[in-house]
């Protein structure tokens, strides 16, 4: 019987000769497929995952055994990793779940806030080796960048036909210190917990995959990619009414594992984070349509410019940042429900 590692070459990518036939599932940022794969014509599936970032190398395979051992197993297993030191050829291989849905719904969201609200409430002391590295910039980072790129942004939100407030953006910026207990806290992330890398496997069960980019943050970190984070690939529409009892939810669990939020403040405190966030999102996805040079394609990014749009508006709407003289704003893309 071979060993796992013989189903891989020394590139980081399988070895067809060794195995049936394989499939690709999605495409990571650097253009290399995890794929699932077939040893045997009537033997089970595993999936084979390169690294598909060149950010983290040997991180997941780290977050396994070091962090994850301690959770309830609501995540694939982790059969097999390259040695330390793989680099860009990195890989894993993990149990397949079959199917999974990756579809938005209140109650699965809810369910992954139940979630993350225990593990939010470790002790930071616990995962200092994992760093303040996300996939992202930090929030302090992100408003530096939009701080000095005011006229492109303000440009970018005229030709969507969102209007902001005079002064808005200084208004959300000098705001974060509102919501300062939140945004002083590190708690473990997950780092990139967008509708994407959770779903409901066929036994009813949830699973949240790709911890690759697990790291210390504010707790809004987690937040802001399961409700307002848009993604080219999965879509998903949060209407204001869902924003409001998420974050709800969490202020509501969190007071079980002994943390206790005052709701208007964390949830404003919230959407300015969200805000600053999406702006920047706006900026990033308009640089890949503008470059036509992404991974992802153009129907999907414009796609993803508009729900950010959208959920700009709502978390613009709750500060009362959005339209002149304090009316909201209808924009020229998909609105929501109230």
């Amino acid at each position: 019987m071979l060993k796992w590692s013989d189903y891989v070459l020394t590139d980081g990518t399988l070895d067809e000769g060794k195995i049936w036939r394989k499939e690709p599932l999605y495409q990571g940022m650097n253009g290399r497929f995890v794929e699932r794969f077939y040893p045997e014509e009537t033997g089970p599936g595993y999936i084979f995952k390169p690294l598909t970032n060149g950010e983290h190398p040997e991180r997941e395979a780290f977050v396994y055994r070091y962090v994850l051992h301690a959770f309830p197993p609501i995540f694939p297993r982790l059969l097999a990793s390259s040695e330390e030191g793989a680099g860009e050829a990195g890989w894993s291989i993990f149990e397949d779940l079959g199917p999974l849905r990756h579809e938005f719904r209140l109650a699965h969201a809810m369910e992954v806030i139940k979630r993350m609200a225990w593990w939010h409430a470790f002790p930071e002391t616990q995962w200092r080796e994992l760093g303040s590295q996300g996939p992202k910039p930090p929030i302090e980072r992100i408003a530096a960048d939009l701080g000095a790129r005011r006229q492109e942004l303000s440009l970018l939100l005229e030709e969507a036909g969102l209007s902001l407030k005079p002064a808005a953006l200084d208004e959300i910026i000098g705001g974060l210190t509102e919501g300062a207990a939140p945004l002083q806290l590190r708690v473990l992330s997950h780092g990139d917990l967008h509708l994407g890398n959770y779903a409901k496997g066929a036994d009813g069960r949830l699973y949240i995959l790709d911890w690759e980019h697990a790291h210390l943050n504010t707790p809004y970190w987690d937040l802001y990619h399961l409700i307002d984070m848009s993604h080219p690939m999965f879509p998903k529409r949060i209407r204001k009414s869902e924003r409001e009892k998420l974050l709800g939810y969490y202020v509501k669990q969190s007071v079980y594992h002994g943390r206790k939020w005052d709701l208007e403040e964390f949830i404003r405190g919230y959407c300015r984070y969200a805000a600053l966030f999406s702006l920047w999102m706006l900026l990033l996805v308009n640089g890949d349509l503008e470059r036509g040079d992404s991974v992802w394609p153009r129907d999907r990014l414009l796609a993803q410019r508009e729900e950010t749009l959208v959920n700009l508006s709502g978390c613009l709407d709750r500060l009362s940042l959005v339209g002149m003289k304090g009316q909201s704003v209808r924009m020229r893309v998909v609105g929501e429900d109230i």
